[in-house]
């Protein structure tokens, strides 16, 4: 299970890589939403700012008419002002004017009463009742004085037109006309009835100097009333205060101009049901919107008539007095700041402006970084690629040139990288192949792989085995490397040996050593070989037939014809690691060993070239052609054993050679004493060496008979 979750190394680069580009879109989204929040934190703190500064303002505003009526109030308590004579009150009021220009009327309701000054007890005497209004005329430099009082019959008014110096008196008068009881208004009622002593704040209202015009000519203000008592704290009137809702609009309008040129916001006054208190340029229209006055804008922009809708413009009040919002609007989004107006009608500043005003910036930054993002992956993803396909090329000449060490193949090869440290890797895998492959001309490469896989270190001992063994020796080799030199000894030599061990090992064998011209070969060790004595068998026929072609070629130029003899034994031998600790030699010993050597050296005896014992015989008699050879002991040996000589392997339609039955013939009368029957079989075959051989010790026996004859004939010498 845990091997197949090891990643490959392509795996790591691609997700090193992958990993790579999350964590630049991380970083590039983390960094932009960062800004963009501090940036929209920063607007709007700014759009909290410029809302409280209109506030400030209007605020500011709207509190001169307070002051104008404490002002008067405080006049009238210490007699400056008499309320009972209307000369007094004119000039009153009129200072009011004079000393503020933004007010707009002044006017003292005034009547006497009955009552001691509590609501509930007031009485107003109608006969008494009267108004002394100054109103400030359009007409620079000029005031409007208007006076109501009842005639015994009804209430009439008269005004006067004050020009120049308005304490030089009236420069102007308009007949008397018809007129209402000041008392019955609203404003005089409500400050009488309702809320007695208090500061009463309007609405936007009709300015009453323009009364008597059209509404869409009549100007619209906003003013404050409360009751005046006189300096006896008796109920002297009502005083009225007013101020033009045009000073307002400039208020609003002054924060606007005094914003940088292209600036998109956009600030209102409105109240929390979204109706506008100022409107945006001269063409805006007042009309009646329930029982208040509000601006009916024809050119309102569509974002501020969206932000009027807002579902939290309704909640704002004296206790939730601040509240930001956003809204979409086609395929931009609008920011919203609404601020409570205290001392008002529950009146609101409001500003609205394109989030993209404070974005703008940023966006094409992020657009200029995406854009650059975009190129970077891309670079970094082609770079990333043929990064990762080199590295993985590399890796997997390095894994190919360990695999194949690791199957043994030790052939050279050219393979190269642009990374340094993969050349290094690949340098020292030629250099440990190079190593490997003069390792395996001394050492057994079967050996080896052996020791490789099990991950063991080879240790003195050894253990028993079961062997096909092979040993080859070349005829009078001893005369001939005499005869030359020793350069072209060495290479006659390399080219024979050549030959032999390829194929040897194409039979799986494996060769012990090279004693000079002879070679000493096993089969079964190290690694166990199904049917290693028919192996055997094929490598000795196949190595003769090999080194005939090798001796026609080219290559052997004129050196003489080795003629090479073969001995083949099958035993029980101890194989393995023999020697000094620090220098060991993988070897087999054993009896059978020294049986196969001097099973070699009988060929030059009987003129043969391949003889094998009677146990590779009997494993191998069905697949080769033998001759029954002797019965022999070897030297150091008094049993005997039997030899054959191998001739071919077999083939099933060919029959054997007359010469090797008529062979076995006579050894079968030899054995059994019959040495006359025998010499009379062999004398025919003259041609044959082991005939001959036989034939001569026939004879030999004929003329000194053996005693105690067993058929065994011994050696005493190798």
């Amino acid at each position: 299970m845990i091997a197949k979750l090891r990643p490959t190394l392509r795996q790591v680069f691609s997700f090193s890589l992958l990993g790579l580009l999350l964590g630049l879109a991380v970083l590039f989204y983390l960094v932009l939403h960062g800004l963009e929040k501090t940036l929209l934190r920063s607007s709007e703190r700014y759009r909290d700012l410029a809302s409280r500064e209109v506030a400030q303002q209007v605020t500011a505003y709207l509190n001169e008419a307070p002051m104008a009526v404490t002002h008067f109030e405080q006049e009238v308590k210490y007699g400056l002002i008499d309320p009972r004579k209307t000369d007094s009150v004119e000039q009153g009021l009129l200072s009011l004017l004079l000393a503020n220009d933004n007010i707009s009327e002044a006017t003292l309701t005034y009547a006497n009463s009955t009552g001691k000054g509590q609501t509930a007890n007031l009485v107003i005497d109608q006969a008494s009742a009267g108004q002394l209004a100054v109103l400030r005329s359009t007409t620079v430099g000029e005031f409007i004085s208007k006076k109501t009082w009842f005639n015994g019959s009804q209430f009439v008014s008269q005004s006067v037109i004050l020009r120049g110096n308005p304490t030089a008196g009236a420069t102007a008068s308009t007949p008397v006309i018809p007129s209402v009881d000041p008392t019955a208004h609203y404003t005089f009622q409500t400050a009488v009835y309702d809320d007695y002593g208090q500061l009463i704040s309007t609405d936007l209202h009709w300015s009453q100097l323009d009364e008597g015009l059209p509404e869409v000519k009549r100007r619209v203000e906003v003013s404050v009333q409360k009751t005046i008592e006189d300096s006896h704290a008796h109920f002297a009137g009502v005083l009225r205060v007013g101020l033009m809702k045009s000073q307002i609009d400039q208020a609003v309008r002054i924060h606007i101009t005094d914003q940088t040129e292209g600036d998109p916001h956009l600030i209102f006054l409105c109240d929390n049901q979204g109706r506008l208190i100022t409107g945006f340029g001269n063409r805006d229209i007042v009309a009646v919107s329930g029982i208040d006055l509000r601006v009916v804008a024809d050119d309102m922009p569509v974002m501020v008539t969206r932000a009027l809708q807002e579902p939290a413009l309704k909640d704002i009040d004296n206790d939730r007095p601040l509240a930001a919002t956003s809204f979409s609007l086609g395929n931009k989004v609008y920011l919203c700041t609404f601020r409570y107006l205290p001392g008002t009608q529950d009146w609101i500043v409001g500003i609205v402006v394109p989030r993209d005003f404070y974005l703008g910036t940023l966006l094409q930054v992020r657009q200029q970084v995406l854009l650059a993002s975009l190129t970077l992956i891309v670079v970094i993803v082609v770079a990333g690629g043929l990064i990762i396909r080199g590295v993985v090329r590399s890796h997997s000449l390095i894994l190919k040139e360990t695999t194949k060490m690791n199957e043994f193949e030790f052939s050279p090869t050219h393979n190269s990288s642009y990374l340094r440290d993969v050349g290094e890797v690949l340098v020292g895998l030629e250099r440990a192949k190079t190593a490997m492959r003069a390792m395996s001309k001394y050492v057994p490469v079967n050996l080896v792989r052996q020791l490789y896989n099990q991950g063991e270190e080879p240790v003195l001992g050894g253990k028993s085995c079961e062997l096909s063994v092979l040993f080859t020796d070349i005829k009078d080799f001893t005369a001939f490397a005499e005869s030359v030199a020793p350069e072209e000894l060495a290479k006659i030599l390399g080219l024979y040996l050549q030959v032999m061990a390829k194929t040897i090992q194409g039979e799986k064998g494996t060769i012990d050593k090279y004693i000079g011209d002879a070679v000493m070969t096993f089969w079964n060790a190290p690694e166990a070989v199904p049917d290693h004595e028919i192996l055997a068998c094929r490598a000795a026929l196949h190595c003769r037939e090999a080194l005939q072609r090798l001796y026609d070629s080219p290559d052997w130029r004129n050196a003489p014809r080795f003629e090479t003899r073969f001995g083949l034994h099958r035993c029980v031998a101890t194989v393995g690691h023999f020697g000094a600790p620090d220098r060991l030699n993988y070897t087999a010993i054993g009896d059978g060993i020294n049986l196969a050597s001097r099973l070699e050296g009988l060929n030059k005896y009987y003129g043969t070239h391949i003889i094998a014992s009677e146990r590779i015989h009997a494993a191998a008699k069905d697949k080769f052609e033998f001759r029954l050879l002797d019965r022999v002991a070897v030297k150091g040996k008094s049993e005997g054993i039997v030899i054959h000589e191998l001739l071919a392997e077999r083939a099933e339609e060919k029959s054997r050679p007359e010469l090797v039955e008529l062979y076995e013939q006579a050894f079968a009368s030899y054995q059994n004493g019959d040495f006359e029957t025998a010499l009379k079989l062999l004398e025919r075959q003259d041609e044959d060496a082991p005939s001959r051989v036989l034939a001569h010790r026939c004879r030999e026996f004929l003329t000194n008979p053996p005693c105690n004859w067993n058929g065994i004939h011994v050696f005493d010498w190798k």
